[in-house]
């Protein structure tokens, strides 16, 4: 007789190996199906759980979703933190572009469900979409406006330098949200460190560039339309 798959490990002692598996089994589910469609149920064959015991760890299956995207993010910035702020602006935002794309294109790309989890969220953002721009996003989006704000001084306002500060991420997570296009329009998309610094010095150049050379013909009211 072939055992069920809901049957649990005999005697499992250890509370934090539950927990985990959980979660890797949520992410996997997650990961294909995304938040809506994703099942609780599934989750609990995979993770050889009760539905009682996610409840239990996570609150709800929005708690566990939750979870699950956060601690993705958190164990890659963990593995290579966001660099530290340099004494030269020019260099800091250098550092702070190779980070963003080796992040988008390496780490993220490489991971086994992280990429496939924030595709999901750009088509169709949950909740926890908010508390991942509150605790992580945010934080490092704030470090690059700083850079900014140095590198732009009183040549920008507030919006303009904002604006410019959104340019640069763009300028980064198009060459992974547009890949398939860029690739079909002849431009190999990096995937190893020398492409990806190549890029990022490009990147650099350009914003370094704009920043320091800022355009007079874009009005302010323009800007706030």
């Amino acid at each position: 007789m072939k055992p069920k798959p809901t049957e649990l490990p005999a005697r499992e002692r250890d509370p934090d190996a539950r927990k985990e598996r959980i979660l890797a089994a949520a992410g996997e589910v997650f990961a294909k199906a995304g938040f809506a469609v994703g099942s609780v149920r599934e989750i609990s064959l995979k993770a050889r759980v009760n539905v009682a015991s996610i409840n239990y760890y996570f609150g709800s299956k929005e708690g566990l979703y939750r979870e699950v995207l956060l601690a993705a993010h958190r164990q890659l910035l963990d593995q290579e933190p966001p660099p530290n702020q340099a004494d030269e602006p020019e260099q800091a935002l250098r550092e702070w572009i190779h980070f963003c794309l080796r992040f988008v294109l390496l780490k993220r790309s490489a991971h086994p469900v992280l990429g496939r989890l924030m595709a999901h969220e750009m088509h169709q953002p949950t909740a926890a979409l908010g508390e991942l721009v509150k605790l992580i996003i945010k934080p490092n989006f704030a470090n690059l406006i700083k850079i900014v704000d140095l590198l732009a001084g009183d040549s920008l306002d507030k919006t303009q330098r904002e604006m410019a500060a959104h340019q640069i991420v763009a300028m980064c997570v198009h060459f992974d949200h547009s890949r398939e296009v860029i690739g079909r329009l002849g431009f190999a998309v990096p995937g190893a460190e020398a492409g990806i610094a190549r890029l990022a010095d490009s990147i650099a150049d350009m914003a370094l560039h704009g920043l320091s050379k800022p355009t007079k013909s874009i009005s302010k009211n323009r800007i706030s339309a």
